[in-house]
């Protein structure tokens, strides 16, 4: 009977890992390809219009489009690589074990702090006090925007020192050697700076916003901008609660669970879901693209981007000299 039951539970845990192995690669593939595409196109958008140089809150938007195209590029690449093809460098590489982690927490830790500032900044321009809206400029994003970069850069040096490839029972292993800073990761980093503080920000501020919105339009009216760059924000504050909530609460589930003692079928699930929401966590950084179109406005500059875009390429096509002549002529 009890064969019985571990044959049935082997296959069982086979089946799972098919199923999550074959839904991380297509969801990393759509995050990877999709997110890549969309933050190009944010690039060309932001820079042929020139928003950023105006507005403090197109200026946070500029600078976490080059962030988010990072963390896809290196963060997800890795994640398909490991669930789709089990090649994972952190397992072979030792410099490659101690940057990739922290490479990506800076860009991570980097956009959702850059995403708590587009929300404060849309409650600050749409606040009834006009002392309070001179409050938004773009010199003071610019400051924000660069300290931000410095202070989670700092925040990850001592990972560079902790973390490192180890072999443990014959099988390399890339893990946290310093216990305290690794309970410091999971409790605080994690759990608290990536998960619970940006949500609980965005929410609060975006719930004022929406308040603000709702007494702007009998009391005064807002720029084309500033209404384009707040619909924005508030986009992009719903795709952040969509994709980190059920990340979030996993992580909850695993603090509150920790020295429960589980099964192996236990531990093969929370193994394959912690891998599905770790990878469903992305969501945000392949997401703007996707939020900013929304916007009316935004859908009419990237139709005069792009075709500004296949003008300048037509014309700076090399034509042969009998035609320059003739052109010439």
């Amino acid at each position: 009977m009890s064969s019985n039951n571990n044959t049935s539970n082997t296959f069982a845990i086979l089946q799972l890992q098919s199923g999550f192995q074959y839904a991380i690669l297509v969801l990393g593939f759509i995050l990877l390809i999709g997110g890549v595409l969309g933050n190009i196109l944010n690039i060309i958008v932001f820079i042929n219009t020139g928003n950023y140089k105006n507005s403090a809150c197109s200026l946070y938007m500029f600078v976490r489009t080059f962030l988010d195209l990072n963390n896809l590029l290196v963060s997800v690449t890795t994640k398909i690589l490991s669930a789709g093809f089990q090649i994972n460098f952190t397992l072979t590489n030792r410099v490659w074990c101690k940057t990739r982690t922290a490479f990506a927490d800076i860009n991570a830790l980097s956009t959702y702090t850059l995403i708590c500032l587009q929300a404060i900044d849309a409650f600050i321009c749409t606040s009834p006090s006009v002392v309070v809206r001179q409050k938004s400029n773009t010199r003071i994003a610019r400051y924000l925007a660069i300290g931000t970069l410095c202070v989670w850069f700092i925040h990850e040096l001592p990972y560079y020192f902790s973390q490192d490839l180890v072999v443990v029972r014959g099988t390399p292993m890339c893990i946290t050697t310093n216990t305290i800073y690794a309970q410091y990761r999971s409790y605080v980093a994690v759990l608290g700076i990536a998960t619970i503080i940006p949500i609980t920000v965005i929410s609060i501020f975006g719930f004022l916003t929406v308040r603000h919105m709702k007494t702007i339009s009998v009391t005064r009216s807002l720029s084309s901008l500033t209404r384009q760059t707040i619909s924005m924000a508030l986009s992009q504050i719903f795709a952040v609660l969509v994709f980190n909530s059920p990340y979030a609460a996993w992580q909850i589930y695993i603090v509150v669970t920790v020295n429960v003692v589980k099964d192996t079928y236990r531990q093969t699930v929370e193994q394959l879901i912690s891998s599905f929401t770790g990878t469903y966590v992305f969501g945000p950084f392949a997401s703007s693209f996707y939020c900013y179109c929304l916007s009316k406005r935004f859908r009419n500059q990237l139709v005069i981007s792009l075709k500004e875009l296949v003008g300048c390429i037509h014309m700076n096509q090399v034509f042969p000299n009998t035609q320059r002549s003739g052109t010439h002529t």
